[in-house]
């Protein structure tokens, strides 16, 4: 992907999350959730450092395993969405910058373009319970998760910059 200054900066103001609300079964039934405020994961490559008889005893990264985890925030609400994630529950999530790639008129996008979202297995590694008694904002509740597969994640060539050639 070409690097251009001046581009517009990208806002996910209009980014959704869904839920695959068929656990267990082969079809899927995805549900918006409401309220989320904001969805993300990092990839972390572990890098190991070699000393080859070619390096001149310099220590040269080598590719390793990547991990993959992320967050995933929840405005409190009462009597619409889902219950509370639990730990070490397995769901399958959906999410885009923009909701109508994957959620128009109260239903799923049957067909979403390829490079407009993102869909994964994940398993829910953190829990907060929180109970802010003497706040008068919406509470927040910010699920950790693990990434177990990718459904779909969009093309690296078109996320990524041109590498450098080593």
């Amino acid at each position: 992907m070409p690097f251009t200054a001046g581009d517009v900066l990208c806002c996910a103001s209009n980014a959704c999350v869904l839920l695959d609300t068929a656990a267990g079964s082969a079809s899927e039934d995805w549900d918006l959730i409401p309220h989320v405020t904001l969805i993300g994961f990092t990839e972390t490559a572990n890098t190991p450092k070699l000393v080859t008889s070619s390096s001149g005893g310099a220590e040269l990264s080598s590719c390793g395993t990547v991990t993959r985890n992320g967050n995933l925030a929840l405005a409190c609400h009462n009597g619409t969405g889902p219950y509370m994630l639990c730990i070490n529950s397995i769901h399958r999530i959906r999410w885009a910058q923009d909701c109508d790639d994957i959620w128009t008129s109260g239903a799923v996008v049957a067909n979403p373009v390829e490079g407009e979202y993102f869909e994964a297995v994940i398993r829910i590694t953190t829990v907060p319970v929180i109970l802010d008694i003497a706040g008068n904002q919406a509470i927040i509740v910010n699920y950790a998760f693990d990434v177990l597969r990718w459904v779909h994640h969009p093309s690296v060539d078109s996320l990524c910059q041109t590498e450098q050639n080593t």
